[in-house]
Order: structure tokens, then sequence, then C-alpha cells
């Protein structure tokens, strides 16, 4: 083998240098298909695993898989091993390959289609269990993988946002000027900049915009109260409370002191009630700006099985509602799965459209997703980043680089579901401003 080292790109070089590893570990005096392919996938974001979840495999049971048929030596071995002759096989068909494609170097598509031609070794049988052929490898070896199409939220939230403003250009000739309240209690910086964010896009697309900032100790009953205060105001025909309220407070006895018919964000018992009906009302911001994201991108979800992660009030529940609906707009075969749901991986794998609403970062991986499925990620997650100067970063609940190179299409965070969720607001604030003088 020393000899033919220097043919092994990096990648395959290193792969090589992990399987003389695993084997030493299990204390083998020869590095067998099994230790070739652990060696492979051992490091998860190198191109052996990526090239394998662009094929649909889910790369920890291919692991558990070679892992079952290892087998430990009773005494420990030392120095450079030899290749077992089913190693040595499955390392001459990878040159084969290589040469084949008239490619100079042998890279590990080529040492992976090698031990699925090898056919007889732990290795080969695993790959064959996960439906991964020699044929399919070489069609990877010969291409890249594919990439997901992304799907730019942004673009199409200016969309809705310029129909928004069209539509409150056509209330003013009528003499009617859509107006959203928004009611911010306490502190929360992070509210604070969301509800500023909502009032700046409300007056850029015509809607007068009023924020109500209350004090972070205001009680239930001062709250309510302000709410019906509020709600008397003739200037404005849409009302938002901003949610998290401060501790203290009971956000569902704040959310049903709205009035349905200004609830902007469908969140009161009364409209989440008439959408589970397919009633007129407003539908929620988020699962709103989803759907429109779907039939915007030429991925209805008619006749499709969609699989939801995450079960909230806000997204998850009313999401599942709308989807399920007798309507051209709807009639999907909705799964809703959450914290209980047992091997959650067997049924995203299902999925035509999977979308993930779990606040748990990165937790849709590449394998447990369908080769080809349409995939829109809810996810608003920050986590740890010592590369940025803010020490953190954005992410959502997909593991975006693994998934792309297994979807079909895929929305990014930032910039997927968050900008329509401020446009579908203000599409809710005029529809309500429209059905006040219908």
């Amino acid at each position: 083998m020393p000899d033919r080292l220097d043919r092994l790109t990096a990648d395959a070089r290193t792969a090589f240098t992990f399987a003389q590893e695993e084997a030493l570990r299990l204390n083998q005096n020869a590095i067998g298909t099994e230790h070739l392919l652990l060696g492979l996938l051992r490091d998860n974001d190198s191109p052996a695993p990526k090239l394998l979840r662009s094929l649909g495999v889910d790369v920890e049971r291919l692991l558990v898989a070679v892992r079952k048929h290892t087998v430990r030596g009773h005494r420990a071995v030392y120095g450079e091993l030899p290749l077992t002759p089913g190693a040595d096989k499955a390392i001459d068909i990878g040159f084969d390959e290589a040469r084949r494609l008239r490619q100079k170097s042998v890279g590990v598509a080529h040492l992976l289609a090698g031990l699925a031609g090898e056919g007889e070794g732990v290795a080969a049988r695993a790959l064959e269990g996960m439906g991964v052929s020699l044929e399919r490898l070489r069609a990877a070896a010969a291409s890249p993988p594919p990439s997901a199409t992304i799907i730019d939220g942004r673009a199409i939230a200016q969309e809705v946002r310029a129909e928004v403003a069209r539509r409150a250009k056509a209330l003013a000739r009528r003499g009617v000027t859509p107006g959203l309240a928004l009611i911010l209690a306490g502190d929360n910086p992070s509210s604070a900049s969301y509800v500023r964010s909502k009032g700046n896009a409300a007056e850029e697309a015509g809607i007068f915009s009023e924020t109500f900032q209350l004090s972070e100790t205001i009680s239930q009953n001062e709250l309510t109260s302000r709410i019906l205060d509020v709600e008397e105001d003739p200037r404005f025909h849409a009302l938002l409370v901003q949610l998290p309220l401060p501790r203290h407070l009971d956000e569902a006895t704040a959310v049903n002191a709205l009035d349905p018919t200004k609830d902007v964000d469908g969140v009161t018992a009364v409209n989440l009630g008439r959408l589970l009906r397919g009633e007129p009302c407003p539908h929620p911001a988020t699962p709103a700006g989803v759907v429109e994201l779907l039939h915007r991108t030429g991925n209805p979800p008619a006749g499709k099985h969609v699989v939801i992660c995450g079960r909230s009030n806000i997204v998850g529940k009313p999401l599942a509602a709308i989807l399920m609906q007798k309507n051209p707009r709807a009639n999907a075969t909705v799964t809703l799965c959450h914290t209980g749901t047992p091997d959650l991986a067997a049924l995203t794998r299902q999925a035509d459209i999977l979308i993930a609403a779990m606040g748990a970062p990165n937790a849709i991986t590449a394998g447990m997703v369908k080769p080809g499925a349409v995939v829109i990620d809810v996810g608003n997650n920050w986590v740890e980043d010592a590369s940025r100067k803010s020490g953190r970063r954005l992410v959502g609940d997909v593991d975006f680089e693994g998934v792309s190179a297994v979807a079909g299409a895929i929305t990014p965070v930032p910039g997927g579901v968050g900008p329509m969720t401020v446009a579908m607001l203000l599409s809710n604030t005029v529809m309500l401003a429209e059905a006040s003088v219908a």
C-alpha cells in the first residue's frame, strides 16, 4: 500500500490513516474493509459522509451497521498494518475507478466505490443494506453532488409587501388608512427590535402604525385594560401584543383579551378555532408565510406528505390545521411530530415537504431527509461562534450544509421564513382593514 499512497488525495490519505487507527484500536492484525469504511466516515464533515448524505444515506445508521460486525482482538497490536485480501481488492477497484474516469488521483468517492464493488466484506454488506451500490457511487464520483435550490424568503417577502402597499393605496382612495397597533410590555431588547422593524415595515407599506410601550412592572389587569383601550381606538384595524411578556404576566390572558376581529396574528382561541374549522380568519403570520413560500416557489402542498416537527401554538399546530384543509391551497396529508415522537427520522424521511419548527439548532440532519424533499426551516437559534465579532450567529433547526446536498429546495436562516412573518403580518393588517369596510 505505501507505494500507492502518493496517488491518494489528501482526504483519502487521512481516511486511510484513520482506518489503520481503527484496526489498531480493535487489536486487529490487518486493515479490513470495515476499518476502511470507519476511517472514511470518522469525520462527520469530511467528503465521504457528505457524499453519502447526498445519496440519502443516514450516516449514523451506517456506522451502527458497520460497528455491529467489527471484532475486537484480545492482544494489543502495534506498527504499520497490512491490508486484508478484501481491503486490498477494494483499494484495487478504487484505483480502477479513478483510471476509468481518467482522474489522476484516487479520492474518497473512488474508495467508497471500491468498498461497494468488493462485494463480500463487512463494508460492502453495510453499504448494500443502505441502498448504496457501485453504480450509484460511480455516478457520484463522476459528478458533484446536487445542491438544493435556495428559497429566497427576502425576495418573496418583498413581493408580498409590494402587494400589501398596493392594497393599502386602494383603501386610501376609499378614505381608509389601515392601522396597526403594537403593544410592547417591558424592555426586552430583542422584542423592542422586532416591534421597531414591524412598525417601520408597516409605514413603508402605507399602514399607520403606533407602538405602545408599557412598563416592565405593569400588572395583568393594567395590561388587559390597556389592550381594551387600544382596541377601541378607531384608527387601528389590527393589534399585536409582542411576546414574550415579562415573567409575572400570563400570556394566554393577554392574548385572549384581544378582539378577534383585530387579532392580526390569529392567536386568540376564537381565531384558532375558526382556523381549525376552515372558516375565514387571520392566519398566524409565520404559518401563513410558510404557505406563501411553498406556493410562490412552485411547491404547492396539495397531494403531498407534509411532516411538521414541532407542535407549538404559534407555528406547528396552526400550520398543520392550515395544510390539512379541503381547499386548493392546502389538501396535504399532514404528520405532526413532537418531543414524544419515537424514531423521528423514520417519519421525516417520508416527507415530500419537511417543516422544522423545533427550537433546536441543527436538529434535522441530512440522513433524516428524503432526497429531493422541500425543507422549510422555521428555527431561529443563537449559537456561540468565536469567529464572529458578536461571539454568536443565527442558525435554524436544520443542518443547512448537510441537508442542502440532499434536499430539492431549502430555506436559509436567516433570510428564509423570518422576512415572510413580517410580510404576512402586514398582509393580515390590510385584510382586517378591508373587512372593516366590506
